[in-house]
């Protein structure tokens, strides 16, 4: 076997940096590592999605009332996970899922709208208003024993911006209101720089041969970069989502022509012209406190003694 005497040591840097775009790459399947991919969304309070099911809380309806998901704020890198989550929570009751969100991450929207579809999900745009407390409140307490919080649907301010209307197309029903609000405009990908640190260490062999062997040691972020292009890549991936949901992939189009610190909000006509909703609604169709009444008894409606 060769000698082991070291003859020297060094630690250096690769002179190669390595970038990661972080925009719609798991969930679309292109062959990088996801991060911190968003479409920027108006200036308003920003927090996480959060997740939670509700009761309509005007008593009326007692004992059988509707109920739903909800799911309001931004959407993040675990938003895909909660809702999961929720839906294992709700088990084998047929609960629409109201959405109110400025946007977010693409790749993990679209992971979401594929969960919606597979289930035959309806999807509303619309805010929860919660009867005691909201649940992003570390403070609140859910309204009834199993976790569930009491409520009421307000579809005139309800918002589905930037990223969101990928979760909005998973629904097999997409409703909106006259008064709710869906917006897109251009994704924005990051791009993550990195050097990768080496330690290369020489050895020389019996026969006077020098081996150098390199181990990497660490890799060290050293910026980041943005920019409002769209990959062929990812627009192909965007294409085949939006056309597997029943939405007219001009969508993108409209999308890439509004700059990222604006919004172009889709009037009534676009809406159902993408696609984008299948219906409109003047009065609120899904958990209003008298849809369990009805003949037709919906299957989000729920029975508590």
């Amino acid at each position: 076997m060769a000698a082991g005497v070291i003859r020297a040591m060094c630690v250096f840097a690769e002179p190669l940096l390595k970038s990661v775009s972080a925009i719609a790459v798991v969930a679309l399947g292109l062959p990088l590592a996801a991060s911190s991919s968003t479409l920027a969304a108006e200036k308003a309070p920003r927090r996480d999605m959060v997740f939670s099911i509700v009761r309509t809380g005007n008593p009326s309806c007692e004992p059988d009332c509707p109920e739903w998901i909800a799911a309001d704020g931004d959407i993040v890198a675990d938003s895909a996970d909660a809702f999961r989550a929720i839906l294992t929570k709700a088990g084998d009751r047929k609960l629409p899922l109201l959405i109110n969100s400025l946007g977010g991450r693409v790749d993990v929207a679209v992971t979401m709208g594929r969960l919606i579809r597979e289930r035959a999900m309806t999807v509303e745009v619309a805010r929860t208003d919660y009867l005691t407390c909201e649940p992003w409140d570390e403070k609140c307490e859910p309204d009834l024993r199993d976790g569930t919080y009491k409520g009421r649907a307000n579809t005139s301010f309800g918002i589905c911006n930037s990223a969101c209307p990928l979760v909005l197309a998973g629904g097999s029903r997409r409703i909106a209101s006259p008064l709710s609000r869906i917006g897109v405009h251009q994704t924005v990908t990051t791009q993550e720089k990195y050097r990768d640190i080496y330690r290369s260490t020489s050895r020389k062999l019996s026969d006077g041969t020098v081996v150098t062997e390199k181990e990497h040691v660490e890799r060290q972020k050293i910026g980041t970069v943005t920019t409002t292009e769209m990959t062929e890549a990812l627009r192909r991936e965007l294409e085949s989502y939006l056309v597997s949901m029943d939405i007219k992939p001009a969508l993108i189009d409209l999308m890439q022509s509004t700059p990222p610190d604006d919004i172009r909000y889709l009037n009534d006509q676009e809406l159902k012209a993408f696609g984008v909703a299948t219906e409109i609604h003047e009065i609120e169709p899904l958990v209003g406190h008298r849809i369990c009444g009805s003949r037709s008894r919906p299957k989000n409606c729920v029975v508590r003694r």
